[in-house]
């Protein structure tokens, strides 16, 4: 058995503190939203199916406090799998720690799309207070190797936060359909709403959204259960609306 690594006590950054997390067994990329102060408001990670969630959580809490001395609740932190698998790269070691071994190192890349088009994936999810009554949502979406950042701002309240969050998820989509180019807008696509319902003892997220392409107009819904916040909820609803339609215009 190796010896415990020493925890490093002289703070902490959020591209260090990333980069550690990616190195994990199983993590395929990792986000950290931080309050203005310095404290862990959230962890996003996506992962392999290579190790549970459960596990995954753990793996993050140990990794934490052994490199920074850094203790986060478990319930920051949210796991997002995926049944792609990571391609092998250079070793990335993470940050050193003063002695002991580092944890295991994997090499991460973006999920690479299927050879049947892939999916578009998310992420990664920010949000900032700009001002009072004003929140800024970024949304990040990955089509193979490709990634697409999304921004929107809008009311910080319950109805206007989450069509913020369509929006940001939409804008990723523009980006990828190459709107504003040198041929024009042909294909484009537009927030129609967003509501929550109850249903089976559950609360869903809907969102519809108009396509626009070629002069016509197509409705498309998706939906997706409130497992986590209702922020993510709406971001897949949009991808789980959108997906598709979008692919087969890229």
């Amino acid at each position: 058995m190796g010896a415990t690594p020493t925890p490093r006590t002289e703070g902490w950054t959020i591209a260090s503190t990333e980069a550690l997390l990616e190195s994990l067994t199983g993590v395929v990329s990792a986000r950290i939203v931080a309050k203005p102060g310095g404290e862990i408001e959230e962890i996003h990670l996506l992962t392999t199916e290579e190790v549970s969630p459960k596990q995954t959580v753990r793996n993050v809490e140990s990794a934490l406090l052994a490199h920074f001395d850094l203790e986060v609740d478990h319930r920051k932190i949210s796991v997002a799998r995926t049944s792609a698998h990571k391609k092998p790269q250079p070793e990335k070691s993470p940050p050193p720690a003063p002695s002991g071994p580092a944890p295991e190192a994997v090499s991460l890349r973006p999920i690479q799309a299927s050879a049947s088009g892939g999916r578009f994936l998310f992420v990664g999810h920010q949000v900032e207070t700009e001002r009072s009554h004003v929140v800024r949502m970024r949304v990040t979406l990955m089509l193979g190797e490709n990634r697409f950042d999304g921004e929107a701002s809008g009311t910080d309240l319950p109805r206007g936060r989450l069509e913020t969050v369509a929006n940001a998820t939409i804008q990723c989509l523009e980006k990828a359909l190459g709107v504003g180019g040198t041929e024009g807008r042909r294909s484009s696509l537009q927030l129609d709403g967003v509501r929550t319902v109850e249903a089976f003892d559950r609360r869903f997220v809907l969102v519809s959204v108009h396509a626009l392409n070629a002069g016509r107009v197509h409705a498309l819904a998706g939906a997706a259960a409130v497992d986590e916040s209702p922020d993510r909820a709406v971001i897949l609803a949009t991808l789980q609306a959108t997906d598709r339609w979008a692919r087969g215009r890229i």
